[in-house]
């Protein structure tokens, strides 16, 4: 039970009740007893209201202090980490964790305070981009009628929060958020400065709204993908909305794919899709994403070697991790065992340019050359065009061990070869 300071008044009132009452006082003098006791405990309990008002108000300064965020000073920070110097990081995750805790509103009375200080713009833009994550957490609408001037800026570096505050507007109204993106586009707010017309942001917010699209209304998202000229089809499936592509859209977004873009390009985009999804997950991931897409065998051997030159370079980009590269070998085998040994070759020969050492990825490629009993890792290994162009001379010492020699004649003439 909460103690509150008029509890020792009452209680005095009944005790001195019982005494006045033991003393048989009159009644005249019990009434004036029990007056002066009401009236302390009166006055206790007005002293109590007051303190608590005084205690909430201190409370409410107190937090409405903690909001409080120097952007001036956290625009010079910032500029000082820029030229070298070492960030306040104590002031900035103090500042992220105040803009988690903000209203929408209130994100929106930050930018206001931004826009009025004397500042570089760029500094204004950097802190501006800082609020916007938060702000279309909360808000994606908001966020996005707030800067919608900014939407075909490819130089504020915020068309990429703003797509994809686009995406969670899409997520939960569809409608609205296509009608928004159409009205932009009809404003010119997409117009391209670049020679060739192109305008990346413009494809990056198509992208984020067809992904959302592809759950609610699929033929809208092929209709939308076929509206963009040809050129900038390709581009679009790059974009990367596929990283946030769900099981229950695999097979619409398959049937995008094949009906928007030529035959000869649907295997490469299926196989980048995928590389990127076991890149987040695991390989159950893409086995339900081969299966989701109904993947032809050309499909999926292109998604294949994708997915285990993937898991295989980073299985030994700063460790050799034996086992995780065994593991994508067995997977490959498992669904498409013609490209095993061809994708470990290509992708021990692309470890190389991402740090490995020739020395380490070749002598990989030589144990599973002889592990599998073909010349299949080596030789894609050795005509790849990663060695091609480093470690030439070491490269060429291998070429003896290819076992079939037309294949060994064959890369032994190699351009990079017969210098």
């Amino acid at each position: 039970m909460k103690f509150t300071p008029w509890i020792i008044p009452g209680l005095a009132l009944l005790v001195a009740g019982g005494w006045i009452g033991s003393q048989k006082k009159s009644a005249a003098s019990l009434e004036r007893e029990i007056t002066v006791i009401s009236e302390r405990i009166r006055q206790a309990q007005a002293g109590e209201a007051d303190g608590l008002k005084a205690r909430e108000a201190e409370e409410m300064a107190r937090k409405e202090k903690e909001k409080k965020i120097d952007w001036k000073d956290v625009a010079g920070k910032i500029g000082q980490m820029h030229n070298g110097g070492m960030q306040d990081m104590r002031t900035m995750m103090r500042m992220q964790r105040l803009l988690l805790d903000l209203s929408a509103e209130e994100l929106c009375a930050q930018l206001d305070e931004i826009a009025a200080l004397d500042i570089e713009d760029s500094a204004r833009k950097q802190l501006q981009g800082m609020i916007l994550g938060s702000l279309a957490e909360k808000d994606p609408k908001l966020a996005l009628e707030r800067f919608g001037n900014s939407t075909g800026d490819e130089d504020s570096g915020m068309h990429w929060q703003l797509s994809s505050a686009l995406r969670k507007w899409a997520d939960k109204d569809p409608a609205a958020a296509q009608a928004w993106l159409d009205q932009q586009i009809a404003a010119g707010k997409f117009s391209s400065k670049s020679l060739d017309g192109k305008s990346q942001s413009l494809v990056q917010f198509e992208s984020s709204l067809v992904g959302a699209l592809l759950k609610s209304d699929p033929a809208a998202a092929t209709a939308r993908v076929m509206a963009l000229p040809e050129s900038q089809r390709e581009q679009f499936f790059q974009q990367g909305f596929f990283f946030q592509l769900q099981k229950d859209s695999e097979a619409a977004y398959a049937k995008l794919v094949r009906d928007s873009m030529a035959v000869d390009k649907v295997g490469g985009i299926l196989a980048s899709t995928a590389g990127n999804l076991a890149m987040q997950g695991n390989f159950e991931r893409v086995d339900g994403f081969i299966a989701n897409a109904n993947a032809t065998d050309d499909e999926k051997k292109a998604i294949v070697e994708q997915v285990m030159k993937n898991k295989i370079t980073q299985s030994i980009a700063t460790k050799t991790d034996l086992e995780a590269l065994d593991k994508a070998r067995a997977w490959g085998a498992g669904q498409s065992p013609g490209v095993v040994d061809k994708a470990t070759g290509e992708a021990l020969a692309s470890s190389t340019w991402r740090g490995v050492d020739f020395d380490k990825a070749s002598e990989l490629a030589l144990k599973y050359h002889e592990s599998s009993g073909n010349d299949e890792v080596l030789a894609a290994f050795l005509k790849s065009n990663e060695v091609q162009h480093r470690s030439t001379d070491k490269a060429a010492a291998l070429i003896d061990k290819i076992k079939d020699p037309a294949l060994q004649e064959e890369i032994r003439n190699l351009p990079q070869y017969k210098k």
